[in-house]
């Protein structure tokens, strides 16, 4: 499938891959231009540059029930984060949406593919 270019496009690639795997325990691997995203049990697993961490933090503040976390069960490796992210896929859509365009600085047209 070719990857979804435009924010609307983006948004509905994720929603449905994600309502599809809804239940069944798989990671959903988000390739968002030169980015990879991971999300599973309802934990989004991103990798962010010391320079995106403001703006990744400014943008949490702005989706509540987001919430950084450290796995117990292991350590993460420098500039991995862990996003609590209890949410509907539609909630999720729009915060990767968002932190790809203003935490990752990629533009408009950024290609992005859900495997």
């Amino acid at each position: 499938m070719d990857p979804a270019t435009d924010p609307t496009g983006r948004r509905r690639t994720l929603v449905r891959s994600l309502m599809a795997r809804r239940g069944q325990g798989d990671t959903t691997t988000v390739l968002a231009g030169e980015r990879t995203l991971r999300y599973a049990d309802r934990v989004l697993e991103l990798f962010v540059e010391d320079d995106e961490r403001d703006a990744l933090d400014e943008l949490l503040s702005e989706y509540p029930v987001f919430k950084l976390e450290q796995p117990e069960t292991r350590k993460a490796r420098d500039g991995t984060v862990y996003v609590s992210a209890v949410a509907d896929p539609k909630h999720l859509a729009d915060f990767v949406e968002d932190c790809c365009r203003r935490v990752y600085g990629l533009p408009e047209a950024y290609p992005l593919r859900v495997e």
